[in-house]
Order: structure tokens, then sequence, then C-alpha cells
């Protein structure tokens, strides 16, 4: 219970943050690339970490229809993961941040009995990355209607980075997932 609240309480302030972050931004006159970088890395991080808090603590999944985690045309989603390299993406996670195999036990003990704790989770991390992606792209629309180009730009490129391939990469899991599904609910109906 205690870790919930922490979480939720590191949600609020890191939304805290991220108000003032771009709502200050106009005065901010900045000639570095790196001072730019930095920001726009800074911004992904916090709102992107708002939900990743909350998203720990609750069950925040569920705020999104069921049907929004259906995966509904698999072959365009395969042709999207392939030109974007989303599978670059997936092992270069699996060998930075996912390289600890206890920590992907807790998203998949590669057993039978974890395939729905896969779906939650995927569901989840899906969550987590869509909403930020959107928030985060009306944020660098903003920095684009205030003549902050730049910074609009690299904010721009951390978001497709480190929000919409993480949405590409579960929605990858769960379609799948979903084809396996099928697979053994034709084969019980026999």
């Amino acid at each position: 219970m205690i870790k919930k609240i922490l979480l939720i309480l590191a949600a609020i302030f890191l939304t805290y943050q991220s108000y003032i972050l771009v709502t200050r931004i106009h005065n901010f006159q900045a000639e570095s690339w790196i001072a730019l970088f930095f920001i726009a890395w800074i911004i992904n991080l916090f709102i992107t970490g708002i939900f990743a808090f909350s998203g720990f603590a609750l069950p925040t999944q569920k705020l999104l229809p069921e049907s929004f985690y259906t995966v509904r045309n698999p072959s365009a989603l395969k042709k999207i993961y392939q030109s974007l390299n989303v599978d670059f993406f997936r092992t270069f996670l699996l060998a930075t941040v996912w390289r600890n195999k206890e920590m992907r036990k807790g998203y998949f003990n590669g057993k039978k009995t974890g395939i729905s704790n896969l779906i939650t989770q995927s569901k989840k991390s899906e969550f987590g990355h869509f909403l930020p992606f959107v928030i985060i792209n009306g944020v660098a629309i903003y920095f684009f209607m205030i003549g902050h180009y730049t910074l609009a730009i690299f904010t721009l490129a951390f978001n497709f980075i480190g929000n919409f391939y993480p949405v590409l990469l579960q929605r990858h899991h769960r379609m799948r997932i979903q084809r396996l599904q099928k697979i053994k609910q034709a084969r019980s109906i026999k």
C-alpha cells in the first residue's frame, strides 16, 4: 500500500514538474542544441513517467476500452513494424533495459499460465506509452506554435522513439498472442 501511494505521489510530482516546464518554456532562450536536446528528453521522460508510475500503482490499462487493445489489421501492423525496424528496438531493449531475466519474468514467466499476465502487462505498457505519445505530440505542436522549432523537433524525435516504438512493440506482442489464441480455440472446437 505504501509503495502504491509513493508511486502515485511520484506521478503527481512529475505532472506538476511537466506543467511548470512546458508553461515556462516560452521564456526560455537557448542557443545550444545540447540544452534543447536535454530539455526535450526531460519533457519526454517526465510525461512518460507520469503514466509509468501510475501504471505501476493502478490498473490504468482499464481506462481504455478493451476494443482499443484488439489488433484488427495484423498485416498492416507487421508492415509498419518491419518498415520502422521495431525488431531492432526490441533487441536494443533486451540488451539494455530488459537484460535482467528476473525483470522479464515479471512480464512473462515462459509458461502457459503466464500468458494472461503477458497480455495484461502489454496493455499496461501500451497505455503507459500511448497517452504520453498523444500528450507529447500536443506539447511539440505547442512548441512549434510559440516558435521553438528545434525543441519541437527534438521533442517529437524522442517521443517517436520512446513512446511510438513501444506501442508498436506491445501491439505486435498481442497480435502474436491473438493468433495463438485463435489456433488454440480452433483446436478445442475439433
